[in-house]
């Protein structure tokens, strides 16, 4: 958000104010001290909980739900690492062909540990939809119901209000045919039931399932390598200017690192994927321009390199 937010200050944007969704009030402090000069108080007894402003003067709202943030306007939602912290259901099929849920228990030793659920429960029943049922070759599944309700709810606020949306995280294109909760400690993958409230949790967000969610209401766009998002928006010429720019070897250095870590495979490149949301109503348009920028089809790049 610093960085959205100095693009909005040089290109002078006025008519726009910032609202964010976080549930924590250390990183509600950390978020105010980058954005904001003075510090605030928390409030009661309003949907915000924090209010401020940036150091160019540009309102910033806190809330603790999506429920909360006013609906009444036109809104750019951006959610970049945001889904994959939401929870979800873990399931297994077993060789009978029914499903039972990944619970979390304790062991004899008074130890986390993971267990399947008895038999089908109300959430195998209402969660697992018929198309995995019937592909037999998924054992495990998993869904995250409150991503669900999030890209519901951004679907109903631009389709009545007006505005798009962004969507960036670790994530599969509904198919991954595995489980994917981890834990990082140390920038190491470690057992997610170790050090509980002391290390990275998160899960890949499935932009498939969440796709078909919201595609009777919205355009969409995506999911697309992180990499291929990245390049269509011209990352390699920002690259260029800012290597010029830097006055050290150590520094150019650096921020290739930093490149390569977003772009490649064995970095960031491929395991993040980039989705966006615009209302129905704006399809046509889309479609005429090959599809909005980072998210350009190969057919419109092709043609825009043979006007070139």
């Amino acid at each position: 958000m610093h960085d959205m937010v100095g693009v909005l200050d040089r290109f002078q944007e006025e008519k726009v104010s910032i609202h964010l969704v976080e549930t924590s009030d250390s990183l509600i402090l950390e978020q105010e001290r980058t954005l904001c000069t003075k510090p605030s108080e928390f409030l009661e007894g309003l949907p915000h909980v924090r209010y401020n402003k940036t150091r160019s003067g540009i309102d910033v709202y806190w809330y603790r739900s999506v429920d909360d943030v006013p609906d009444d306007r036109f809104s750019v939602f951006v959610a970049n690492e945001f889904l994959d912290a939401l929870p979800i259901h873990q399931f297994r099929r077993n060789e009978k062909g029914s499903w039972s849920e990944v619970y979390v228990n304790l062991d004899s030793k008074g130890q986390l540990c993971f267990m399947l659920s008895k038999s089908e429960n109300l959430h195998t029943k209402g969660l697992i939809p018929e198309s995995v049922r019937n592909d037999k070759t998924l054992e495990e599944w998993e869904i995250s119901p409150a991503s669900g309700t999030f890209v519901n709810q951004i679907a109903e606020r631009m389709c009545s209000h007006g505005g798009f949306a962004l969507l960036v995280d670790y994530g599969h294109n509904n198919d991954r045919k595995d489980l994917s909760l981890r834990a990082y400690h140390n920038h190491k993958v470690v057992s997610p039931l170790e050090r509980c409230g002391e290390q990275d949790l998160t899960a890949d967000v499935n932009f498939g399932h969440l796709k078909s969610l919201v595609e009777d209401r919205t355009k969409v766009f995506g999911p697309v390598d992180q990499r291929e998002f990245l390049a269509q928006m011209g990352i390699g010429i920002r690259l260029r200017k800012l290597v010029e720019q830097l006055k050290t070897r150590d520094q150019q250095e650096a921020l290739i690192k930093s490149y390569n870590m977003l772009m490649s495979e064995e970095g960031m490149g491929t395991k993040f994927k980039a989705m966006a949301m615009y209302p129905r109503t704006l399809e046509n348009i889309l479609q005429k321009r090959g599809g909005p920028a980072g998210f350009a089809s190969n057919d419109a790049r092709e043609a825009e390199t043979e006007e070139k």
